[in-house]
Order: structure tokens, then sequence, then C-alpha cells
């Protein structure tokens, strides 16, 4: 005969030992209503608080696993300080960097104003005290407009103090000299070796003129193709105060990507011609900084070049001045791409990538993964490979580098073909272009994580 478990019940004391068998039933004893109804209340009461335990145990051990994938991640933006004073090579002060509201960074009692040369003129006749604050006024001859760079007293440095001081039509053309920051993430840099691959096709083979505002770049890296070669020229052009600490960094790694040529990298654009206008600063050993000066002054020197695509691998907040300049852009058909940014999945969006008329640009790893750090909303445009992608170091080496900065290269890259091949695309031609290129990702059609969809190399022809 088959031997049966048995099983002991303790409750309120009482011990019932039910045996299991195949040849007898133990006899129905009929309990007490009492005994029953404290029964009744003392299996609910641990049945409560075995789902109590079962809640707590689940939360536990969801803390342990969002606290283990923290532990391997880094916040991809390291934290600055709410006052960093920005110093020369001489150790003199150019300029206070200074956290303002909602953790956005700007020029301390630095100012912008956007306009004509007339309505300068027709402010100082109804301001003319507005005159001691002017620290530089500098033409944007690409757009028409003046750029007027005020200091203010320390009373005065704030948004409401300041427009009252002014006439109301220059409300709208007002605006801090904020600061941008690149969108690669250092504490996603790979340091295995780079290993001798497979070369991958080109995004096209004709030759490309491309803008990009960023650091400057290395110009004696090792894996640009040599000169005597005649097929890539580096034309650079900086917009920083003189003596101040320049980066190196950021603006190769992108560079790289377009054109870095040796066993381990295959260019984008193999005949190119890049024009790279230098705006962004050292902030640290690690980060760079750009004023909204020094992009709008570089973005005037790109389309002076005949520069129709720009690449922009940065962001930072909204602001009317930057707004009304790449309005302006977009109406003379300069198509300006730009890295969505590495804020998080919640991150509010970012600019100038949000802007109408800007395609933005997200990331995806090799396997079409979104970038864990990657923004998403409505004005997400397309994706690109832009996760340990490989690529050229201002130190002369190569290694992998992350984020959405590297992403859009690929699809400045794309662009600049369509438009080599028909030079009298529209925005929304191409825009109509790369759509039809595009590999869709996600919920099908356009959504908030990859836009369009992906897009890589080379460039389909035929379409």
């Amino acid at each position: 005969m088959r031997t049966m478990k048995k099983y002991k019940l303790t409750i309120l004391g009482l011990v019932f030992v039910p045996w299991v068998a195949t040849a007898q039933l133990l006899p129905i004893t009929q309990l007490p209503d009492t005994i029953v109804d404290q029964l009744d209340r003392s299996v609910n009461r641990n049945a409560e608080r075995l789902q109590e335990l079962k809640q707590q145990r689940l939360v536990e051990q969801q803390l342990q696993k969002t606290l283990a994938i923290k532990a391997q991640l880094l916040d991809p933006l390291v934290q600055l300080p709410s006052v960093l004073p920005i110093l020369d090579t001489r150790k003199q002060l150019l300029w206070n960097e200074v956290e303002i509201e909602l953790g956005q960074r700007a020029v301390e009692r630095e100012w912008l104003i956007l306009l004509s040369a007339e309505q300068w003129l027709q402010v100082l006749k109804v301001v003319p005290t507005l005159s001691q604050y002017v620290h530089t006024r500098k033409n944007l001859d690409s757009i028409d407009l003046q750029l007027i760079k005020l200091r203010v007293s320390e009373s005065l440095d704030n948004t409401l103090k300041l427009r009252q001081q002014l006439p109301e039509l220059l409300a709208p053309y007002l605006s801090r000299n904020f600061i941008y920051q690149p969108q690669a993430n250092l504490s996603e840099r790979s340091t295995a070796q780079p290993v001798e691959q497979d070369k991958a096709s080109a995004m096209c083979d004709v030759p490309i003129a491309l803008g990009m505002v960023d650091t400057a770049i290395t110009s004696d890296h090792s894996a640009w193709p040599s000169k005597s070669a005649k097929r890539f020229a580096l034309i650079q052009q900086d917009f920083l105060p003189a003596a101040i600490p320049v980066s190196y960094s950021h603006g190769t790694a992108v560079a790289g990507v377009l054109a870095g040529d040796n066993a381990s990298l295959s260019p984008l654009l193999p005949l190119l011609t890049l024009y790279s206008a230098g705006a962004f600063y050292a902030q640290n050993e690690y980060q760079q900084g750009a004023t909204l000066d020094s992009i709008l002054q570089a973005l005037n020197w790109l389309v002076a070049q005949n520069n129709r695509v720009v690449n922009m691998s940065l962001t930072g907040p909204d602001n009317p001045v930057l707004n009304e300049v790449v309005s302006r852009l977009v109406a003379k058909d300069i198509i300006l791409v730009a890295a969505a940014g590495n804020g998080g999945p919640a991150a509010a969006p970012l600019y100038p990538a949000a802007y109408d008329g800007v395609i933005a640009v997200t990331a995806v790893d090799d396997a079409k993964r979104l970038y864990r750090w990657a923004n998403q909303g409505d004005y997400i445009d397309f994706a690109a490979s832009g996760v340990k992608v490989l690529t050229t170091r201002a130190d002369g080496s190569v290694g992998r580098e992350s984020g959405t900065s590297m992403a859009t290269p690929v699809v400045s890259a794309k662009v600049a073909c369509l438009l080599a091949s028909s030079p009298e695309l529209t925005l929304a031609q191409v825009v109509e272009q790369l759509q039809q290129q595009a590999q869709d990702l996600g919920e099908p059609g356009k959504d908030n994580q990859y836009g369009y969809g992906l897009l890589t190399r080379p460039l389909k022809a035929g379409l």
C-alpha cells in the first residue's frame, strides 16, 4: 500500500491531524459556532498578513532590482556646481556660469537681444539708458539681424525686472545667455580595444559639404584621410573668447562618425569637406558648455560658408532668440539636424531639436533597442545607431561613445547625400524621402520613441 504524507495544522492551540488513507474515514465532529467564528477570523487575519508579507517581499525585491540596476549606471549628466567660474588660461575670470530656474544654466547677468539695426535704433530712442549695459554688438549677416549682448546689474538679472525696463515690443527678442551641452555620454565610454572589422558601406560616394556646431576637432588624428588623398578637408573656425580653455573631445567624436577611416572605422562620407564651428569651452575635465551667443555666431558663419545642412549634437532650453534664428534659417531652406537629448524617457523636450523645422534624432543600439537615456516625445523624427559607436577620440585613439550625439551625424550624412543628388529638395521633401528610407520601429507609424523609424547607411537610390 502506498504511504500518504501526513500534515499537522495548529490553530488557536488546537491540533488537527488529518490522516489520509484508503481504508478508513475519520468521524466528523461538529464544532461550536463560537469556535468556528474564531477560526474564520484567525484564518482571515493570517491570510491578510500573508498577503501583506508577499506584497512587502515584492516591493523589497523590486527595490533591490532597481538599486542593482542603478549601481551599474552612472547619471549621464554629472552635476555641476550652482556657480561655476569660467577662467581663461591666465586664471582670470571670464564669467560665472550659474544654475537658474528649472535646472537650466546661463551666464550670470548676461542677456541677448536679437533685432535689426533699425529696431535697435528705435529702442535706444525709447530707452537711451539701455546703451550703458551693452557689452557687445555683432551682426548676424546671414539672417539680417544684430545680436546685442547686455551685462546688467545684479538687481536687473531677472526676466520680469529686465522686461519692465524695456519697450514692450522688445519682449519677444530677449533671452538669457543660456548654456548648451553636447549629447554624448562620457559615463558610458567603452575602453575595449577596437578590432579590425569589415568595412561598412558609405552613405554616398559623392563630394559633400557639411557644417557642424560643436567643440573643436583634433586636426591631426591618424584616422583622418591623408591630405594628399584629397578626400577629407577640415575647415575650422572658433567662436570663443581668446585664451579660454578649449575642448576637443566631443567634436572629434562626431567628426569621426562622419569621416574616420582606418582599419576599425568606415566613413559615412568618404569625400567630405567639414566646416566645424567651435562653440564649446571646457567646463571641467569631462564636460563642455557653449553659450547661446557663441552658437548663434557659429550658425551665422556656417550659413555664410554656404552649408545647407548643419549638424547640431547639442541641447539646451527653449528661448525666443534661438527660436527666431532657427525660424529664419528654416525659411532659408537651411536644414538643421539636432540631437534629441540624453535627459531620459521622462525628460522635457530639449532644443533646438524640438523646434518646428528641425530634424530631431534619437539613438538605438545594434539590436535596435532605444538608448536608455534618450529623450522621448512627439518631436522625435528619426533614429540612428548611437550606442557604443566606434569613433575617434581627441587623444588620437579610437573608442566607443554613446548618446544621441553619435546618432545625429548619421542622419545629417543622409540628408546631405539626398541634397547632393537633388539640390532642389525642400525640407518637407527631404523628410518625406527620409521616411521612405526609414525602417519602422516601435508602434506602427511615427511614435514618440523612434519617430518615423531607423535610418542606416547607405543612401537608397531610386525612391
